[in-house]
């Protein structure tokens, strides 16, 4: 068994292999975090699966430099128009991620039940199944997260942020869905100065263990509003890996905030 098989086989034995990407609330950073944590889990030698479940807004086609090439959507598996694999799109700017764009309307996204069917079903040709859930816990939060085997909430480094984080926690936990925090946009130098909430009082609010902190840095943005890939000698490709070894089990220190 080679080192991919082993993470995978950890992944699906240990903690599984479909996770979903949430937050309480709009600009957390979610579909980043998917983009980026299913980049770096490609470059770590697995093969990712992107689902996008937020209907009517996607974005991890534009973000992965598929755009305008695709012609079907998850709702056209759902109504029949065609076979899940002519509605899966490999990106052209990494290798072994695939996306599985989202449909145009909320009304077109299927039950909880066709979401489980499909993640559940899917989650047999890729290693690893990432679900960009849409904001809010709203009906596009209850399809997300039915076939999830774990999840990871994505928080800003605000209390109110956090406290939405805290809120979508205990609605995993009630669905025995187990969890962990990730600290988007984060800018060091204002924390240290105090002049911004501290990490530990963000974990504490969320109520989360946390599995990474995602530095503010510009080369993301750029990256994500040109379809390119993130260079791989920038800040936040580093924190990516250290959170997709996280992610596959592996025992990774974090970061000293002057360091990021």
């Amino acid at each position: 068994m080679d080192k991919r098989d082993a993470a995978a086989g950890k992944a699906r034995n240990g903690m599984g292999n479909i996770a979903v990407i949430t937050s309480g609330k709009g600009g957390a950073g979610k579909s980043t975090v998917t983009a980026g944590l299913g980049c770096a889990l490609a470059r770590l030698g697995h093969k990712v699966l992107l689902l996008d479940g937020d209907a009517g807004l996607r974005s991890l086609d534009l973000m992965l430099g598929i755009g305008g090439s695709t012609v079907y959507d998850m709702s056209d598996i759902f109504s029949g128009n065609c076979e899940p694999i002519r509605a899966i799109y490999p990106s052209p700017i990494c290798p072994n991620v695939f996306v599985l764009p989202a449909p145009v309307s909320l009304d077109q996204l299927g039950s909880p039940d066709d979401l489980r069917r499909l993640c559940a079903g899917l989650a047999r040709y890729y290693e690893f199944v990432l679900v960009d859930c849409p904001a809010g816990i709203g009906r596009g939060f209850r399809g997300a997260v039915a076939g999830a085997e774990r999840a990871l909430v994505v928080t800003t480094p605000d209390m109110v942020c956090a406290r939405d984080a805290q809120i979508v926690s205990r609605l995993l936990e009630d669905a025995r869905i187990p969890s962990r925090l990730i600290i988007n946009r984060l800018r060091p130098a204002p924390v240290l100065a105090g002049k911004m909430p501290d990490v530990d009082e963000i974990i504490d609010t969320a109520g989360l263990q946390l599995l990474g902190i995602l530095p503010e840095d510009e080369a993301v943005a750029v990256a994500n509003a040109n379809g390119r890939p993130l260079p791989s000698d920038c800040n936040a490709a580093a924190c990516f890996e250290n959170i997709a070894r996280r992610f596959l089990g592996e025992q990774v220190p974090l970061a000293r905030l002057e360091k990021m």
